[in-house]
Order: structure tokens, then sequence, then C-alpha cells
């Protein structure tokens, strides 16, 4: 994470810089949505879009967190959270069992693709854009309106990468909210129904085309190694005795 009293002018220009982009962004859009001048169907109220538009940033933040979350917590020893953290302990020992990961990661990969097109509908600015809140030239609405830029703004920074950088810093506390193990079952009802289940067969002829083989190794933990499968990292040492995560500093 990035030391915001280190910051050089270059590292502050851009804040301000991408904090103007956010906020314009931002208004463009919920005007939009609020006057009705978007691809979301006339019969929903602007205040009702408005407020699913904010609901599925909620639900795609929720699910890109999660994700993020659960792999960064492969890297840590439970037994420094299992007291202080127990629903992130639960949750991430139910994950780790079996091919749990892979299902969550079918079901939510669903959640997040219907997320993005379902706000690209509710954002999407299409037709005359006379009577909008300032002046817009044609090439402007060709570019940044019919193609939702403005809309991509607000939904990568907001709604995908800042949980991301959060669980990343933060995966023991992000799983601890309470909405995450509702979040992790939904993805794993979605995925029994059985919508991706081809996902499997194509997974295991790309592995066996490029004779990709099963993967062991180890993550050493002062004094304790344990041997995992499925994480990348090798030889991981965690020194705390505790739970104890100061990686970002205002």
């Amino acid at each position: 994470m990035v030391n915001l009293k280190d910051s050089s002018v270059l590292d502050i220009v851009r804040y301000i810089f991408s904090l103007g982009l956010l906020i314009f962004s931002g208004v463009v859009v919920c005007y939009s949505i609020w006057e009705q001048k978007t691809s979301m169907w006339k019969q929903v109220p602007g205040w009702a879009s408005l407020l699913i538009f904010i609901f599925v940033l909620w639900c795609l933040g929720v699910m890109e967190g999660l994700q993020i979350a659960l792999v960064e917590l492969k890297k840590l020893n439970p037994d420094y959270y299992k007291t202080s953290h127990p629903t992130a302990y639960k949750l991430g020992q139910l994950a780790c069992k079996g091919d749990n990961i892979e299902r969550f990661l079918m079901g939510r990969q669903v959640f997040v693709v219907c997320s993005v097109f379902f706000a690209a509908k509710l954002t999407t600015i299409h037709g005359t854009t006379d009577g909008f809140l300032f002046y817009v030239p044609d090439w402007v609405q060709a570019i940044f309106l019919e193609t939702g830029l403005l809309a991509c703004v607000v939904v990568v920074i907001v709604a995908q990468l800042m949980p991301q950088i959060v669980a990343s810093i933060y995966p023991v506390q992000f799983l601890e909210l309470l909405v995450m193990r509702p979040a992790y079952w939904a993805c794993i009802a979605l995925e029994t129904t059985g919508l991706t289940h081809f996902c499997w067969i194509l997974a295991f002829l790309f592995s066996r085309v490029f004779r990709m083989k099963e993967e062991q190794f180890e993550i050493g933990v002062e004094g304790n190694d344990e041997k995992r499968n499925g994480d990348g990292n090798d030889n991981i040492k965690i020194s705390s005795v505790g739970y104890n995560n100061e990686a970002m500093v205002a």
C-alpha cells in the first residue's frame, strides 16, 4: 500500500487527476441514470435505477474482494487468526476443502460478468443528449458516453480495484465482514446449478494438451513447514506470533 506521507509531487498530481476524473464520471453517470438518459428500461424510475446501480456496485465489490481475500488468506498461518477472527478462519477452512475454491471461482465469475453487463445497461447513454447536464459534442458522446467509458471509471475504481486492494492487504478482516459468508455460498449455489459445469471438461483438456502436472510445494511457517496444494508462493515466512497488519499508512 502506498504511504501517503511519502507521496511525491507526481503522486499528488495523479491523485488529484484520478479524483477529478472519478467525480466527473460519477456525476455524469448518476445524472444520466436519474434522468433516464441511459439504455435502462424506461418503465423503471430514475431513482430506482440509481439504487439498483449502487447495489450492483456493492455486489461487484463483494465478489472482487472475496476472491482476493481467499487467495491471500492461504499465505497466512491459520493459528494466528483462528481465535481473533473466527469467521474468517471458518470460511478459509471451508473454501480450502476439496474443489471448493474452483467451484467458488466459477460461481463468482458468473456474478461478476452479469453485474458488469447489467451495469453497462444502467449507464450506457444512447440517443440524443438534448437537455443534458452540459453541452456534449457529437464526438464526445460517441467516444465517452455511448461506449460507457465514464461508467467504466466508476466501476473499476469503486467496485473492483478498491475492494481488491483492501482485501489483498487485510484478507482476514475482509473475510470477517458479515456479508462474506452468504456471498461465498451464493457462488457455490450458482455453480451447483451446472451453468458453468462444462468448464471442468475444458480445464481438463487444457491441462492435458499442455501436459501440465499436479503441483506440490511447501509454505514455510517459522519452525513449522506445512505442505499445501494450490498456492504459487514458496517459502513464505510468517514471523509474527499473532495477526497484525500495518500495511496501510495514512
